[in-house]
């Protein structure tokens, strides 16, 4: 092999290096879930990454060993299977360590599992003689929508690990398989056992309103006793969102909006990597549950972060009719952002000069498979960066801003996510999510209303819920020594000696000694500070600093006690500083699938009780949104766009932005009339 850099992502040659090194040592039938670089531990990283920046790096220097993570199932000759992790030396094409886990340690899905899943379920012929009692019209088939098992109600069972399907109708006499099944959900969920892809039973889900939910709050079961509604669909209707299926006509008074960059894009990508733009240099690496990684952060020859990634997503669905309190997924951890990215296609998710990424997944056999167009990078205007009139003179500067963005797109069933890395011109770093796509909707019965969602359709209830989004922060701001301080800004007491006209106020700062939670202040205009205190700004004497202000979103709703509250105790905070350790990578743990609690997450980092004060820390931001559904979120929603923005603090002398030309963009042409010009 070629000599890589200890960040790059597989090449199809190292996969296929890995799976032959476990198939050597297991001997059994094998069932691939992922393979992956495993990046070095941060004590071998960072001397490379110091000699790389050094510009001393040569064909001798010692490097960390290059190393592959696979995560597979072992089947045994009676069919049953357990899974396990293994890490191959690539040079040797050994494995070096390898794990069995616990059975309560369920792996998480693939997609071509959840293929698996919808096909044995409609061969079943449980499944068949429930979709037979609802007498769906002629020409009608059904869909379904795997969802992770997220109730605890399988008893003291480790072994079975479940999923829970969801159905719909399609109406396929339209002729367009892009008809919108999510209009019209059927009355029945099946539940299956993953292992053996046998169902496990079928239930009726409740599609009652105010007023007759039911009382003994039971999963009804289909069998005697308890049968399918029939012709379920028959109050439903269309909601169609396909251009070709609309319908009304779409808009042709829109005319074409064009990014033009005519000398090309002012950032460079080498070795498939290593990004450059501006004053920036960083690295792009690949996870199958992360997607994209930003590793080794750089502005202008200074280290900001070693590591930057989305670590957690978790959408706790509000409903507690049974079986809707098992509506909780872990889009990560259950199952991957890297494995659920979408193709990308030029023009569409990106505009203007655009670079692609793409990634190296794994079959389930072992081969390589080739995910392409994984991740996009483009600049974009981003408004006015800084202007100002000489009231003297009538001049004005003006300085745009510019954006860079790194951004990847998943697809989870009926929700898409946009996930993307902006990097602007004054070293600013800001981490955006957008949901969009389809509400996961239930039925609810003609003229019925419901206090547990919104009836967006005729029959159609799209049921509250929220979504939890967790970014994991590795500083190294100048350094990999830094301290978190809390900064509130409070009024100051109206008193004769310091404060007599009573406008003065001040900031209170709290260094965060022990590994904690803290939570977003509005009121107090909370900031968390990230420093390097052997670091000092040559102006104010303070040391050198990122801030972010915590999102005052809505934390976890659920009640602690239950499974959701127990399984998502990240979620009750909004930012968690913790002790840097190799891989502790999950704000919700790393094994999320059928978890009875978080393990291994943001709670018991923090609850270490380790120093934190000047060493290596981590610190954990914990936003979102309740989403309580609009009309207007059906048949596809709009985005619901939100941020963190980290932003330097005393880290430069002055704004780092003011070498930014104040160039006219003589592109730009009047709809009409005259304009006064001003300024250069």
């Amino acid at each position: 092999m070629s000599v890589k850099h200890p960040l790059d992502l597989l090449s199809a040659d190292e996969i296929r290096i890995a799976s032959a090194a476990i198939r050597r040592a297991r001997k059994s039938p094998l069932f691939f879930r992922n393979i992956f670089n495993l990046e070095p531990p941060k004590a071998q990283l960072i001397p490379f990454l110091d000699t790389e920046h050094a510009g001393t790096l040569c064909a001798g220097t010692p490097r960390p060993p290059r190393r592959a993570r696979a995560q597979y199932d072992v089947i045994e000759h009676d069919g049953n299977r357990y899974y396990m992790e293994s890490t191959i030396d690539l040079a040797t094409g050994e494995e070096v360590d390898k794990r069995r886990l616990h059975p309560k340690q369920r792996a998480s899905f693939t997609v071509d599992e959840f293929q698996e899943f919808i096909d044995h379920a409609l061969a079943s012929p449980i499944f068949q003689s429930a979709v037979a009692e609802m007498e769906l019209p002629s020409g009608w088939e059904v869909a379904i929508d795997p969802w992770p098992y997220g109730g605890s109600d399988f008893g003291d069972d480790y072994t079975t690990r479940l999923t829970q399907l969801f159905c719909f109708a399609r109406d396929m006499t339209k002729g367009n398989d892009d008809v919108n099944h999510y209009s019209f959900p059927l009355p029945i969920c099946a539940v299956m056992d993953t292992a053996t892809k046998q169902l496990v039973r079928v239930e009726r889900l409740p599609t009652g309103g105010h007023g007759d939910q039911d009382d003994d709050f039971a999963v009804k079961i289909i069998g005697p006793g308890f049968a399918a509604p029939k012709k379920p669909t028959e109050h439903c209707g269309p909601a169609d969102y396909v251009p070709e299926m609309l319908t009304q006509p779409v808009r042709s008074d829109l005319k074409p909006l064009n990014v033009l960059q005519p000398e090309g894009a002012s950032f460079t990508v080498t070795d498939n990597s290593l990004l450059e733009w501006q004053k920036w240099r960083l690295r792009i690496s690949f996870t199958p549950r992360e997607c994209a990684v930003l590793h080794d952060i750089h502005f202008d020859n200074r280290s900001v972060l070693h590591r930057l990634s989305f670590s957690e997503l978790t959408v706790p669905y509000c409903d507690p009719r049974p079986p809707y309190h098992r509506k909780q997924a872990f889009d990560y951890g259950d199952a991957g952002a890297g494995r659920t990215a979408n193709n990308l296609g030029l023009g569409c998710d990106c505009l203007g000069a655009i670079k692609y990424l793409d990634a190296t997944l794994v079959t389930p056999t072992g081969e390589p498979s080739l995910a392409k167009n994984i991740c996009c990078i483009h600049e974009t205007d981003d408004g006015i960066l800084w202007k100002h009139t000489n009231l003297m003179t009538d001049r004005a500067v003006v300085v745009r801003n510019r954006k860079l963005v790194i951004q990847y797109v998943i697809t989870l069933g009926n929700y898409e996510y946009i996930f993307s890395y902006q990097l602007d011109l004054a070293g600013g770093i800001y981490l955006e999510t957008r949901p969009t796509g389809v509400m996961s909707p239930v039925g609810i019965d003609q003229g019925k209303t419901s206090p547990y969602g919104t009836v967006v359709g005729p029959g159609v209830l799209a049921q509250n819920h929220q979504h939890i989004f967790a970014v994991r922060i590795d500083p190294a701001i100048d350094g990999h020594a830094n301290t978190v301080t809390m900064e509130d800004s409070v009024p100051m007491p109206m008193e004769p000696t310091k404060n007599p006209y009573g406008n003065g106020y001040e900031v209170q700062s709290t260094i965060i000694t022990k590994s904690t939670h803290i939570d977003a202040s509005p009121l107090t205009n909370r900031v968390v500070k990230i420093s390097n205190p052997s670091k000092t700004n040559p102006i104010s004497g303070r040391p050198v600093s990122y801030k972010f202000a915590p999102a005052p979103t809505q934390l976890l709703m659920a009640d602690a006690a239950s499974d959701i509250g127990r399984r998502a105790k990240f979620a009750r905070h909004h930012v968690w500083v913790t002790r840097h350790a190799d891989y502790e990578f999950w704000a919700g743990g790393e094994f999320t699938n059928m978890s009875r609690e978080e393990e291994g997450g943001c709670h018991d980092a923090a609850a270490r009780n380790d120093d934190v004060e000047n060493t290596d820390v981590v610190v954990w931001a914990v936003f979102g949104f309740t989403h309580s559904p609009r009309v207007e979120d059906w048949p596809v929603m709009p985005v619901e766009r939100h941020e963190l923005h980290l932003r330097p603090v005393d880290f430069f002398d002055a704004n780092p932005a003011l070498d930014v030309p104040s160039h006219r963009n003589t592109a730009s042409v009047l709809v009409d009339g005259e304009c006064y010009v001003n300024g250069a």
